[in-house]
């Protein structure tokens, strides 16, 4: 589409009955509105957004019951697991009680057994003084002691007894108490668990909120950005701004810096080399091809908003590289044009145009020179293109800084786009 197609369309589109509604929508100096000519279009595309952002409310709310069942569970866990290591510490308390009263019993039971083992010594040792003589006084003592020795013993069996038992009851209770770990180690394998699932659960609402965050911007977007109904390119939007004729324009997505990128420049085969420089202030070429916005457009656009400004790089050797300003700012026609900011740079292209702030499109009529860029220092994205990689010996070219290791060489390609800053 040639920017003179693109005139006649918006003059077509504003000689429309509907067009008394864009006029008085771009006759608003608060904010930029990029209106498309198709209500039913934007009424779907609403409704389909709408849906979208409750859909996404919807899994949202779900995630947030899901989160508090597990963190109420984690809870629930931690008690059970407190209530048995008390119980753990119970169990401990009795088996030492139990091991000191088998300690007591035994040595009780010992002393008995030396006490009665030492009457019994002396038993013997009378009975054989009496021998020759009246030896039924001693021998029914005799038989009192056996008689209480064997009471003894039958105590002491009786004790062995209560010991096994108690031994029992101890290898019981430490089986329970095994038993009892292992289920505490489980407990807190499941804990562990429990907390991955509630940390994934906690991302996923974050990564959810930042989608659902995405979506408001991107439907508050589409109050401005509005598809052409009858642009058979689905990239392709008419775009109004305060007091100026209505213009198409293309724009994208871009993976790595996000949605809505407009293209504003885009040189690719040489197409429109010899049509720049008389068209540098209006605007040239195709579209679909190599395009420039011009100079008026692109003062009005980063005059009315505060623009970032996206560049890609791509070499004969199929290298790419970008620059990213998050201030491009172009003067009016009084400042001639003048390139006024750019803002901070990101990328690994270099900060090459940097170098062109306060200077002018050289070429356009207040310029004493011819060219159709912002001087000759470090970058020339307008320049003629070359179809192959040979060192340039001028400034007359496509090239980009230092990116190729101080050497001038021209690009394969280049796009300048912009977007307004959130």
């Amino acid at each position: 589409m040639k920017p003179e197609d693109q005139n006649n369309f918006s003059q077509n589109s504003r000689s429309s009955p509907d067009s008394s509604t864009e006029n008085n929508s771009s006759s608003s100096d608060s904010e930029m509105e990029f209106v498309g000519t198709s209500a039913r279009g934007m009424l779907k595309h609403k409704k389909k957004d709408e849906r979208k952002i409750s859909e996404l409310t919807r899994k949202l709310a779900e995630a947030e019951i899901n989160l508090k069942a597990q963190q109420e569970k984690g809870s629930i866990l931690e008690n059970c697991i407190k209530d048995k290591d008390d119980f753990i510490k119970t169990l401990q308390l009795s088996i030492d009680l139990v091991t000191q009263t088998k300690e007591m019993t035994i040595q009780k039971l010992q002393t008995q057994i030396m006490d009665l083992q030492s009457d019994l010594d002396l038993s013997r040792i009378t009975i054989k003084k009496n021998d020759g003589g009246n030896c039924a006084p001693a021998h029914d003592k005799v038989v009192k002691e056996r008689k209480e020795l064997n009471m003894e013993n039958g105590k002491f069996r009786e004790g062995n007894d209560q010991i096994v038992e108690i031994e029992k009851i101890l290898n019981s209770k430490e089986a329970e108490i095994a038993r009892l770990e292992f289920k505490i180690d489980e407990s807190k394998l499941k804990i562990v668990q429990l907390e991955g699932a509630v940390k994934a659960k906690d991302e996923k609402i974050v990564k959810m909120t930042e989608i659902l965050s995405e979506y408001n911007v991107n439907n508050k977007d589409h109050d401005e950005f509005v598809l052409l109904g009858s642009s058979k390119l689905p990239s392709i939007k008419l775009v109004t701004l305060p007091d100026f004729e209505p213009f198409a324009s293309v724009f994208e997505d871009i993976p790595s810096a996000g949605r809505g990128w407009m293209i504003i420049q885009r040189r690719i085969d040489g197409s429109f080399d010899n049509a720049t420089e008389s068209n540098i202030i209006t605007g040239c070429g195709d579209l679909g091809g190599e395009f420039w916005l011009g100079l008026q457009k692109l003062h009005k656009m980063t005059t009315h908003r505060r623009m970032e400004l996206y560049i890609q790089l791509v070499d004969f050797d199929n290298a790419s590289a970008y620059a990213r300003y998050d201030n491009f700012v172009i003067g009016d026609e009084k400042q001639k044009y003048k390139l006024l900011s750019l803002g901070e740079y990101s990328g690994n292209a270099g900060d090459a145009f940097r170098s062109h702030i306060n200077h002018i499109i050289v070429g356009n009529p207040f310029a004493m020179e011819s060219s159709k860029w912002w001087g000759t220092m470090n970058c020339n994205l307008n320049g003629k293109y070359r179809n192959s990689k040979v060192e340039l010996d001028t400034t007359d070219g496509i090239w980009w800084g230092n990116w190729n290791v101080g050497n001038r060489y021209p690009l394969k390609s280049c796009k300048m786009l912009i977007r307004p800053m959130p």
